[in-house]
């Protein structure tokens, strides 16, 4: 995913376009065939040596990275590359072979959250925004993994040729419009399967279903069968965040995606998210992502996509 997600959105742009505003290659160090961890092979146009002045490089993760990272050859070509483009793309783990290279010193980043320990550990120069989907600081940018290489590519698709443009490519390949860059790339619903309790499962799943209910601390531990006072601790040790702040940002999403995907007035979208009224819910907009709920229809929405 992290060779193809992009790969595909730079290719539907030039279907939406007409033209071919990206020329896409594969590179590789010999130039020769690349076998994935899905089993799947992928066929190098061209090694190293032979890529001269790029506009965007792209520099894929996955399993093989932690045996890339003290790879001379790939180190100078990195650095001879780092002159040479527009903007340098680092995509999951791919970012901790950037960073080997020294070239995200000083700047900030991020990378899959998995890899987080070895990106403290190995490389403290950078600047790790790890609870980011992805990442820009001067002309390199970084995403946290997987689908999140498709928002970065997306975003590149936006600044290149325009909003609709990347909206189309959005629409073709079935995906929303690119997420937030300051999104966390561990959501909520992750969160909460990844909880060990199960009783915080069954009350995130509750909340899930209803998220207009009044959600007191109360009537969370009442539900979970613990008192207010262990069902904090329970939130804080599991999550990370107080029963109230993890309610918040479920309607927050809920809220989020009505905004991006439907027509539906901010006051109806208030009512429909829990957050009940509109300064409620602008409130928590403002505190959690730093946009009116407007402003964020206004930049995430595709109510203005034709059929």
């Amino acid at each position: 995913m992290d060779v193809a997600g992009p790969a595909q959105v730079f290719a539907s742009t030039n279907k939406i376009l007409g033209w071919g505003a990206y020329d896409v290659s594969l590179v590789n160090e010999d130039g020769g065939d690349l076998v994935t961890d899905t089993g799947l092979t992928l066929r190098a146009d061209a090694q190293f040596a032979a890529v001269e002045h790029p506009n965007i490089l792209v520099v894929p993760g996955g399993p093989g990275v932690e045996r890339q990272i003290d790879n001379p050859f790939l180190r100078q070509f990195l650095k001879r590359m780092e002159t040479q483009v527009d903007r340098f793309v680092s995509i999951c783990s791919g970012s901790l072979i950037t960073a080997a290279a020294g070239l995200l010193n000083g700047r900030k980043a991020t990378t899959h959250w998995e890899r987080m320990d070895i990106a403290h550990r190995q490389f403290p120069e950078v600047e790790w925004h790890l609870n980011e989907i992805f990442t820009q600081d001067d002309k390199f940018h970084c995403s946290a993994g997987v689908t999140t290489g498709i928002d970065l590519a997306l975003s590149l698709v936006e600044a290149d040729h325009g909003r609709q443009v990347a909206l189309g490519v959005a629409r073709e390949m079935v995906v929303f419009m690119q997420r937030l860059g300051g999104q966390s790339q561990y959501s909520e619903p992750l969160k909460a399967q990844a909880t060990l309790s199960k009783r915080l499962s069954d009350l995130y799943n509750l909340i899930e279903q209803d998220p207009t209910e009044q959600w007191s601390v109360s009537k969370m531990a009442k539900i979970a069968g613990v008192t207010e006072r262990t069902l904090h601790r329970d939130f804080i040790n599991e999550l990370a965040q107080t029963p109230l702040r993890f309610v918040e940002d479920r309607r927050l999403a809920v809220a989020r995606t009505y905004l991006e995907r439907s027509g539906k007035s901010v006051k109806e979208i208030a009512a429909l998210s829990g957050f009940v009224t509109e300064q409620k819910m602008r409130r928590s907009f403002v505190k959690l992502l730093g946009v009116l709920p407007t402003e964020y229809r206004e930049r995430f929405g595709e109510a203005d996509i034709r059929a």
